[in-house]
């Protein structure tokens, strides 16, 4: 009689947690795991709490477990990666194969399909809520015949209902863009210096705009300079607009010239610009001010950018039922 191959599933993501949750199936799956189990033999559907081995030299684990009517067994158990990496072992070693639940539950690649494996990635509850549209709603597999303009406002939204997307603040040396990272975030993330060239490498940090992630990036300002360090910095700066779904380049309104310096134009920089003025709590009366007037250190107008940061991005929402292309990393 053919036997269907045994299976370990981690339920609960890799890393740290609380509590780590594997589910293991297959025919006769009673039969790899009770010789490893010290405790009351499990019955249907009842939990049973006990010491699970998980090698030859004794060392045990306790667990709560659980057969399951249709043959699976739940194994429950502290959530240190540790364990868990001894779990899967141990049935590797008895000829199981090891499998994320994404992989055993939706193996396909539909657009439900990857609605539900992206959903327990979500980190807001807004990308959370289009994920769980894409996945019930019967028009949202039916791309339906959209502009080309609006179909690629779609497609950028797909690629970020888990990974954040990427705004990079840029500009010349000293024009606020560290002060600038810290009132947009509500907290000191980057250090702050009255003296040019004080940020050396890449900083970032996480928020949410409108229900969409977003992660800030303050960057090393661009000027004239002999410093190794800081030309090592400033190099990291260029890559980091390559990357960017949006740059919101900082001019500093109390310079002698327009922010010092303007953005560079080379292959690979996004077409995304968004400029701001910032400082203007120092100036009464500005001698540059374009894009957004700001002032990080009171922050007038943090609002207002951030409603234009959005707008950048996210130019339309989809629409309840409205297909969003989907990407899995």
């Amino acid at each position: 009689m053919h036997m269907m191959p045994h299976t370990i599933i981690r339920l609960t993501p890799p890393g740290r947690g609380a509590v780590a949750s594997f589910l293991l199936c297959g025919e006769g799956a009673t039969d790899i795991f009770l010789p490893h189990w010290h405790g009351k033999t499990p019955l249907g559907n009842q939990p049973m709490w006990g010491r699970l081995q998980l090698n030859d030299t004794g060392d045990c684990e306790e667990a709560i477990v659980c057969l399951n009517d249709d043959g699976t067994i739940e194994i429950h158990v502290h959530g240190g990666e540790q364990i868990a990496s001894a779990i899967e072992m141990l049935f590797e070693q008895h000829g199981a194969t090891r499998k994320t639940w994404q992989e055993h539950f939706v193996p396909g690649t539909s657009q439900r399909d990857l609605a539900l494996r992206l959903l327990p990635f979500a980190p807001t509850e807004r990308t959370a809520q289009i994920l769980l549209d894409q996945y019930y709603s019967p028009h949202a597999t039916h791309h339906s015949p959209l502009d080309g303009v609006r179909s690629q406002e779609l497609a950028e939204v797909g690629k970020h209902l888990v990974e954040p997307f990427k705004v990079v603040l840029a500009g010349a040396s000293n024009a606020g863009k560290s002060s600038l990272l810290n009132a947009i975030l509500g907290f000191q993330r980057s250090l702050v210096h009255h003296v040019p060239g004080t940020t050396r490498d890449v900083v970032s940090g996480q928020t949410a705009l409108e229900g969409f992630p977003v992660t800030f990036f303050d960057t090393a300002g661009f000027r004239e300079t002999g410093d190794n360090l800081e030309l090592q910095g400033i190099d990291r700066s260029l890559r980091s607009l390559a990357d960017a779904d949006l740059v919101v380049w900082v001019l500093d309104i109390t310079a002698q010239e327009r922010g010092g310096v303007s953005p560079p134009v080379q292959h690979g920089v996004p077409a995304k610009y968004l400029f701001c003025s910032n400082k203007i709590d120092l100036a009464d009366t500005p001698r540059h001010l374009a894009g957004t007037p700001v002032s990080a250190l009171t922050g007038e107008g943090i609002e207002l950018l951030l409603a234009e940061i959005i707008r950048c991005l996210v130019p339309h929402s989809p629409q309840p039922g409205e297909a969003v292309p989907l990407s899995y990393y």
